[in-house]
């Protein structure tokens, strides 16, 4: 009877095209190789090309579909991008001392995925992601899972400047924003659509 079950649910889960992510992929079956050299920064933001490119490789090893090659001669296919902007909004602010109290940072990149002989397999020029951050130690939230993984705690805050917070707040934001648009180019360009 379970068994049954089991094969039922297994054929109407196939039968919808359901697969779980890294299960497949939609690009052509001579694709197997991928270069992604560094990422172009048109930013004023230093390192941040060598944190995208970094999350763009481990975004695309992490599922074993498509092997990255470090050298374009091996590859099937070149994963091209570039940071286009870095936007920065203030959220929230005290208008008893003008001071931002959390900003939203944009991160805005054009990617295209691209057979060696040229031919276009995908392209977005305008892949956005943001992420909100605090400015100061009161405007931190400590209990958040994005705090806890970072490098801080909570007795570290004390001892800091807002300067001192929000340039780390921010680090952290451009390093998850990098992450969460390198999962997107994946999602877009290799991942099947369910």
């Amino acid at each position: 009877m379970k068994r049954s079950l089991l094969l039922t649910l297994m054929g109407i889960l196939s039968g919808c095209g359901y697969t779980f992510q890294g299960g497949g992929s939609v690009l052509p079956s001579d694709i197997k190789r991928i270069s992604i050299p560094q990422v172009q920064n048109n930013t004023t933001e230093s390192g941040l090309s060598s944190v995208m490119t970094e999350a763009l490789r481990d975004q695309f090893e992490r599922f074993g579909v498509l092997t990255v090659v470090d050298d374009a001669s091996e590859a099937d296919a070149v994963l091209r991008a570039k940071i286009v902007r870095v936007n920065r909004e203030s959220r929230t602010g005290t208008s008893r001392t003008d001071t931002a109290l959390q900003f939203d940072t944009v991160l805005t990149i054009a990617a295209e995925l691209q057979k060696v002989s040229g031919a276009m397999l995908w392209r977005d020029n305008s892949i956005s992601v943001s992420r909100a951050f605090g400015t100061t130690s009161g405007s931190v939230v400590t209990s958040s899972s994005d705090f806890a993984s970072g490098g801080l705690s909570a007795s570290d805050l004390g001892a800091l400047e807002n300067r001192e917070i929000a340039r780390g707040q921010e680090q952290e934001a451009l390093q998850m924003l990098a992450e969460q648009a390198a999962r997107q180019v994946y999602d877009e360009a290799v991942a099947p659509d369910f």
